[in-house]
């Protein structure tokens, strides 16, 4: 077996340039298929951070009623219990974020519109989204302070600048008036149309205030320390709460639509990575084919001076394995440095393609992801494809005709 292994390294570099062909197409093939995943995992990784840090976190605890019916009436105190709880899973949540929220009526003067009326602690946010980066006037608040921080869409609706009045009315909690005058303190500005024409935030002790609920949030957001905990962690915080009172609401739970374009995606994913793999098996395919044509009058002597069939398989069998693995590991390699490289530089998308990701509420870059299991499973793949298409020398050898071969 040694003088297999002997004999079959020694082919490969005979032909420098037949092996470095062979080895080319096996690389490009382990090279394309993983740039291609890595852009996809990249962008759903960028969607789910996106939605996730600016809308629902990881894990809500919420009022058992609040998710069938998301009302002020439907708030929850933060109880003691709660805040232990939390504290005793402290090594696995990474921060919470407490919020109450509603609708209202905006106004100046004579003009008005529906806006949404956010209480948040500044630096519990700052921590999730980073809302003080998109402050583009004034600044934003302290927990202490008293003044509204809105969205410069509704901003420019009702001709607000900082120091206006903005008068808010609506309805808070068991039926009481909501009602009250804040001071612009901060314009914030955000690609999602949606939040750019109807954010206001208000300091969370300021906002329970207004909605007549003190010491009672809509949500406690959860973070955690890892994404792949979010299961387990939701399950083990539902099964220390009574489920008449209080409910644990993952974020997939939360956001069903979004979980459903999440897969519809991916299955197109895996769609044009299996097109991907056939064009690639055939691209290896015709480069042996052509190899095995240029060394038929090699074999057919090799097997008329006494060299077994078997034996003749198994060389260009283990040379096939070593192409392949040489290929991979190339392939690898380069697409390492690439998708490393547009993970620190993501390309900047413009025109319709940005359209659609702000929509999203997405920033509309492409980020790769250059996670491990990526080049795992695509080098693997890849592999195997290239073991598979090895088997055509081998009948090819086992069907020769010695005599033949060795006169062309």
């Amino acid at each position: 077996m040694k003088m297999l292994i002997i004999l079959a390294w020694r082919n490969l570099w005979r032909k420098k340039r037949r092996t470095f062909i062979t080895i080319s197409s096996v690389m490009f093939a382990a090279f394309l298929a993983i740039a291609l995943m890595s852009m996809m995992d990249g962008m759903r990784d960028q969607m789910v951070s996106s939605i996730i840090s600016s809308t629902t976190g990881y894990i809500q605890i919420q009022d058992a009623l609040y998710h069938d019916e998301p009302i002020l009436d439907h708030t929850m105190e933060l109880t003691d219990e709660i805040s232990d709880l939390v504290s005793q899973f402290s090594d696995r949540i990474a921060f919470t974020v407490p919020r109450i929220n509603g609708f209202c009526l905006g106004s100046k003067d004579m003009g008005s519109r529906g806006v949404y009326v956010t209480g948040i602690l500044p630096e519990k946010e700052e921590k999730m989204n980073a809302l003080s980066s998109r402050v583009t006037e004034g600044r934003m608040f302290s927990a202490e302070d008293d003044y509204a921080v809105i969205a410069a869409g509704l901003a420019r609706q009702l001709d607000l600048a900082l120091g206006d009045t903005l008068v808010l009315l609506g309805q808070g909690f068991q039926g009481a008036t909501a009602a009250g005058t804040y001071q612009v303190g901060g314009i914030i500005e955000f690609l999602m149309p949606e939040q750019n024409n109807t954010m206001v935030y208000l300091p969370l002790k300021e906002a329970q205030l207004f909605f007549g609920a003190p010491d009672r949030l809509n949500s406690l957001i959860i973070m955690v320390d890892s994404e792949s905990d979010t299961e387990g962690l939701a399950a083990d915080l539902a099964n220390r709460l009574d489920p008449e009172w209080h409910a644990v609401k993952t974020w997939e739970e939360l956001l069903p639509d979004q979980v459903a374009a999440f897969e519809a995606r991916d299955a197109q994913v895996r769609l044009m990575a299996w097109i991907l793999y056939v064009v690639v098996g055939f691209g290896i395919l015709g480069t042996i084919i052509t190899m095995m044509h240029e060394r038929l009058r090699e074999f057919g002597i090799l097997l008329s001076i006494g060299l077994k069939r078997t034996q003749l398989a198994m060389i260009c069998m283990l040379e096939t394995i070593m192409i392949s693995f040489l290929g991979v590991l190339a392939g690898i390699g380069l697409g390492f440095m690439a998708t490393s490289w547009f993970k620190h530089h993501p390309i900047q998308l413009e025109g319709a393609f940005a359209e659609v990701f702000i929509e999203l509420n997405v920033e509309p870059i492409y980020k790769f992801s250059n996670a491990p299991d990526i080049f795992i499973y695509q080098g693997t793949t890849i592999f195997i494809i290239a073991l598979v298409v090895g088997i055509y020398p081998i009948r090819k050898i086992l069907r020769l005709d010695m005599i033949n071969a060795a006169r062309k």
